[in-house]
């Protein structure tokens, strides 16, 4: 198949359009600020991600489990009272912070999903389906203990 003929007119346009971007190179001032912005958003994608990866982490864990951790600070204060007496007072004080964040958390932000499992909360749809998950095992243990205490 023979080159229309604008085919010549237009390699030569490529070529005199690279050899002009070569006579405009970046000066050794230009380049070395190319550089530190390129080192500093290689920087800041690394902290980002560090950032996203412990935000993941931390999300996997319940307010329950919260709320469990502060008493285990505040019972775990008591007992290093005699060993450590400086650290007790910090891990009574950190254990009593988490316990009433824990429970304000769970009281206020109960129906929008954050909080313990209150009905009418939004339900998920998965292609025009609602998504219903099955019941952790605490879930189960407490409807087994209502079944079996009597009223």
């Amino acid at each position: 198949m023979p080159d229309p003929p604008d085919r010549p007119d237009r390699l030569e346009r490529e070529i005199d359009e690279i050899l002009s971007k070569i006579e405009h190179f970046p000066s050794a001032r230009q380049r070395r600020t190319q550089a530190q912005r390129r080192w500093l958003r290689r920087a800041g994608n690394a902290v980002s991600a560090r950032q996203q990866a412990l935000m993941r982490e931390l999300s996997r864990i319940s307010l329950s489990q919260l709320m469990l951790l502060s008493f285990l600070l505040i019972l775990g204060s008591f007992f290093l009272r005699r060993v450590v007496p400086i650290a007790w007072p910090w891990l009574m004080y950190a254990g009593a912070v988490l316990f009433l964040a824990s429970f304000a958390l769970m009281l206020f932000a109960g129906s929008s999903g954050l909080g313990g499992s209150r009905g009418g909360g939004p339900h998920r749809y998965w292609r025009g389906r609602p998504v219903s998950y099955s019941p952790t095992l605490s879930q189960r243990l407490r409807r087994w203990w209502d079944r079996r205490s009597p009223r």
